[in-house]
Formats: C-alpha cells, structure tokens, sequence
C-alpha cells in the first residue's frame, strides 16, 4: 500500500509517469524501504492497464459507488441509570459557570457597568 500511495503521491506533485526508482526516492526521504516485490506487482498491474490512472481510479469509483454503503444500525446507546450517576457533576459544571463569569467581569474591568 505504501507504494500506491508514493506513486500517488508523485502523480500529484506533477510526474505523470513515476518510475520505480521515484517511488524509492520517496519512500527512502521518510525512511521506508519499499517492498520489491510489491513495487514490481504494482508496476506489472500499471502495464496492464487499457486506459490512464486518472481513468482507472474514475472507473473504480464508478463501481464503488454502487455498493450499498449504509450501516448496519450500529450498537445501541448504553442503558440510562436511574440513580442519577452525574448528578454531582452537574453541580460542578454550574459551579464552574459562575466562577467563570466572575473572573471575566473582573477581567473586564466592569467595562459595561456590571
């Protein structure tokens, strides 16, 4: 993957058509070795290719987009708790409100009067 995503990389900053030793030069200015074998696969799979990237990703996505992607409900929220667990920390936050709005008309210097 980290080889796909060098050679995408090297298409955006303007190389239209990176070679293996691009995708190298990249990896190697992070310190990653690339993969031979994956870089010789991902440049077989290139070579195969009837039409550009830039298409190929379009085609993809095309496909992809037909692929229902909507969740499957996802988990339940937690039970509530009828012991009123946060009751104290409701409290504090009130708390902490009005001591805020204290300092801050102190650090206003009552500038409207308050």
């Amino acid at each position: 993957m980290k080889e796909v995503v060098a050679f995408m990389l090297a298409r955006l900053g303007g190389n239209e058509k990176p070679s293996k030793e691009d995708i190298t030069s990249i990896l190697d200015s992070v310190g990653i070795k690339p993969d031979t074998d994956k870089l010789d696969a991902l440049f077989a799979d290139l070579e195969k290719l009837d039409c550009s990237v830039d298409e190929a990703i379009k085609n993809g996505m095309d496909k992809l987009a037909v692929i229902p992607s909507g969740g499957g409900g996802g988990g339940g929220g937690a039970g509530g708790d009828a012991g009123g667990a946060t009751g104290g920390a409701d409290k504090k936050e009130e708390e902490e409100e009005e001591s805020e709005s204290k300092s801050s008309s102190k650090a206003g210097g009552n500038l409207f009067g308050g």
